[in-house]
């Protein structure tokens, strides 16, 4: 009787510590180091480079360095590989629960923006916290500007471009395909007198219409209904 007794009580108690690693990451005497945020966003000028410092804590404070190895999860991170560096460990100096590496960033296919995924790589023993996801999108110093379209139903007819005061073109766009809704374009451009031409190729306008935005405000307003083509000459800022 007491054999069943004593063999109840260590199930039990095996019970209970399975238990407790469930719980074991919000516990503050747990051998536990995570990223400082699960996700980030982060921006990098465009045509340029940008760098972060980005931390990582531990439960545990003690007498000697700690290194942790940084891993990039290629097959969740869509940033072409020359558009970041990350560095190979993170260093948790003694007798400190905290420590930093820099993340670079440079503008190499961007475009409307990229993730990065980052994991720590520890030992048995040691738990970690969840992946950190790098959300990172081009940053504009200047005019932030987007074109924005909606469309009836030949969008494939509608064709436009921005010039500046010199007559280059520093934005254009064409070749819709028909049954698109709405189509966008954006450029980052200098202070400045610009002119937006539009042009329908078959002579009665896109049915609905064209916004141009700079850096969340609304510049200029054109209706789709402008016939065969129209300009709009407008000023940044």
């Amino acid at each position: 009787m007491k054999n069943i007794k004593y063999l109840f009580l260590f199930v039990a108690s095996v019970f209970a510590l399975n238990s407790c690693e469930t719980d074991m990451p919000e516990t503050t005497d747990l051998n536990y180091v995570t990223f400082e945020a699960t996700s980030m966003d982060l921006g990098v000028t465009i045509d340029g480079s940008s760098d972060y410092e980005i931390a990582v804590y531990t439960t545990q404070t003690i007498g000697t360095d700690r290194t942790f190895d940084i891993v990039v999860d290629l097959e969740s991170t869509t940033a072409d590989a020359q558009a970041y560096s990350v560095p190979a460990t993170v260093i948790v100096p003694a007798n400190t629960n905290k420590g930093t590496f820099i993340l670079g960033l440079n503008d190499v296919n961007i475009g409307d923006g990229v993730n990065i995924v980052l994991n720590l790589d520890v030992d048995a023993g040691v738990y970690k916290g969840d992946a950190m996801v790098l959300s990172i999108t081009q940053l504009c110093e200047q005019n932030d500007l987007n074109v924005k379209l909606t469309f009836g139903s030949w969008a494939s007819e509608c064709s436009w471009t921005i010039t500046d005061a010199s007559g280059t073109v520093v934005l254009r766009d064409t070749g819709y395909s028909d049954g698109l809704a709405e189509a966008s374009g954006k450029a980052c451009l200098p202070d400045g007198a610009y002119t937006f031409t539009v042009v329908d190729a078959y002579g009665d306008g896109i049915g609905g219409e064209i916004l141009i935005i700079n850096n969340g405000s609304e510049v200029v307003t054109i209706p789709g209904d402008y016939g065969d083509g129209t300009s709009v000459d407008f000023t940044l800022p």
